[in-house]
């Protein structure tokens, strides 16, 4: 995900202000598993993004798909890990 802060020198009186504040995004689009529109909810409010344009959302949407990538992210490197381990223990016994 791409992120361009917006408003820069706009001061931020409280946290419910910073997460409010609207940021412009833009979603990875192909076509395959990544052409459908994402919808994103936090704390009972929801939106849809749509994939492969740069979209203006509130930051709290934009800071909930970073943590979603950096799962993912982590989960990926895991699993990698779990292999690896797998496949040393599967040579030892052959």
């Amino acid at each position: 995900m791409s992120t361009n802060t917006e408003n820069k020198n706009k001061t931020v009186s409280t946290p419910e202000d910073y997460l409010e504040e609207l940021v412009s995004i833009k979603l990875f689009r192909d076509g395959g598993r990544y052409r459908d529109n994402v919808y994103v909810a936090v704390n009972g409010q929801n939106c849809i993004i749509k994939r492969g344009e740069w979209v203006k959302v509130k930051r709290k949407f934009a800071m909930v798909l970073d943590a979603s990538e950096i799962q993912d992210m982590k989960t990926a490197q895991m699993i990698e890990a779990e292999e690896k381990k797998f496949q040393t223990a599967e040579s030892k016994l052959a």
